[in-house]
């Protein structure tokens, strides 16, 4: 099941990289996007189905006017979980500034469906909240 999981982030890391879409065939109607476990967010903390994630989305990449991300790698954590470790980058507006940053990501799978997908600041921490260290 792990290689499935994995399998399965994959197919959404590209295809929202690519199209900032989310795959609705591969997310749970339930899904929740949590910023919980990322401190400098002091927004809301939970966005619940792939609508309010996809609102998120749009205020995120609102203060840019160039952004994309690169998924570096996608790492069975065992179980139902996979790590994706992304880096994204963008221009802000009304300026020369480019910002970069390295996350990780902790998707929880059920069903072969994402159900959850859990931000944390960086790759390592990330790694650790799943079990892994590097």
């Amino acid at each position: 099941m792990s290689e499935a999981n994995v399998e399965i982030v994959r197919r959404l890391a590209a295809a929202f990289t690519e199209s900032h879409e989310v795959l609705p065939e591969l997310v749970a109607p339930d899904f929740i996007w949590d910023l919980s476990s990322w401190p400098e967010w002091t927004g809301r903390k939970e966005f619940h189905g792939v609508d309010e994630f996809m609102a998120f989305f749009a205020e995120w990449t609102d203060a840019y006017v160039e952004w994309d991300q690169e998924v570096e790698s996608v790492i069975d954590a065992g179980g139902d979980q996979v790590v994706e470790i992304t880096r994204q980058q963008g221009r802000l507006q009304n300026s020369d500034s480019w910002i970069a940053w390295r996350y990780g990501i902790v998707y929880t799978l059920e069903d072969g469906l994402a159900k959850r997908g859990k931000l944390y600041g960086s790759p390592e921490d990330a790694l650790e909240a799943a079990g892994l260290s590097r």
